[in-house]
């Protein structure tokens, strides 16, 4: 066998039984939240319950907090009666319209009546309308009265207590700040020059107190975030999944291997 053949044979040992960390690159990391919310509500009123503390799980749907709920019932039951009201003007109005619009074709009726009656129509129909409005919108403040977890997670802080008033402004206030349950993010700074080798969805592992995990690049930063003499880092991130029941808090220290 000749020295050419040698190589090659040589060539392929080594590449198949050589550990793949070295063509690995590790670097060190910081855990954050993959995906982080805090929860207000866009009404004002009394807290009645407050039913989650910090560090609990709590599933997608279930109600955090609920404000006394009477005022928001009065304001359906009020809606509801008005259009009870509303729909009975609203039909005469427009049986008297009908009967305006034949007389008027008999020409029984004046030109004026007939827009009267017409007018008389038109703002029945507008109120109605209204008091359907005014009903959706009290609805609607009944089921935000009561904050639900937007998707599996665990608590992280809690602002509210039970007897507490809300007062909704233009930025309401938060009540409860939530993370992402069963995914955390891993983030490293990675020099300009070796971004062309990093894309989305690539696999790469990341290693928190002496576990590995499996995940995938989620975003590539497009700004830096520092600069030196010859170079810039951007940031990079590792989404990875983990068991909702194992404890891991942003700010943790990590490493993550590229390949």
């Amino acid at each position: 066998m000749n020295k050419t053949a040698d190589s090659l044979i040589l060539s392929l040992i080594l590449i198949v039984i050589l550990p793949a960390a070295l063509w690995a690159k590790d670097m060190d990391a910081a855990l954050l939240w993959s995906r982080k919310v805090e929860l207000s509500t866009p009404v004002s009123g009394i807290v009645s319950e407050a039913l989650a503390n910090i560090g609990d799980y709590v599933r997608k749907g279930q109600p955090l907090l609920r404000l006394d709920e009477r005022p928001f019932k009065a304001e359906m039951k009020k809606a509801k009666a008005e259009i009870k009201r509303l729909e009975v003007k609203l039909h005469e109005s427009e049986q008297e319209f009908k009967r305006a619009k034949e007389m008027h074709e008999r020409e029984l009726l004046a030109d004026h009546e007939l827009e009267l009656a017409k007018s008389g129509f038109l703002t029945s129909e507008s109120e109605y309308n209204a008091a359907q409005a005014a009903l959706t919108k009290a609805e609607l403040d009944l089921e935000y009265s009561v904050v639900k977890a937007p998707f599996n997670g665990i608590i992280l802080n809690r602002t509210v207590e039970v007897g507490q008033t809300i007062i909704s402004t233009m930025q309401p206030i938060p009540v409860f700040t939530i993370a992402e349950a069963g995914y955390m993010i891993a983030r490293i700074k990675i020099p300009d020059k070796e971004l062309s080798a990093l894309s989305l969805g690539q696999k790469a592992g990341v290693k928190v107190s002496g576990k590995e995990y499996k995940g995938i690049i989620s975003r590539i930063g497009m700004e830096p975030i520092a600069a030196k003499e010859e170079t810039s880092l951007y940031e990079v991130d590792i989404r990875f999944s983990i068991d909702p029941s194992t404890i891991l808090r942003s700010g943790q220290k990590a490493v993550v291997t590229l390949p």
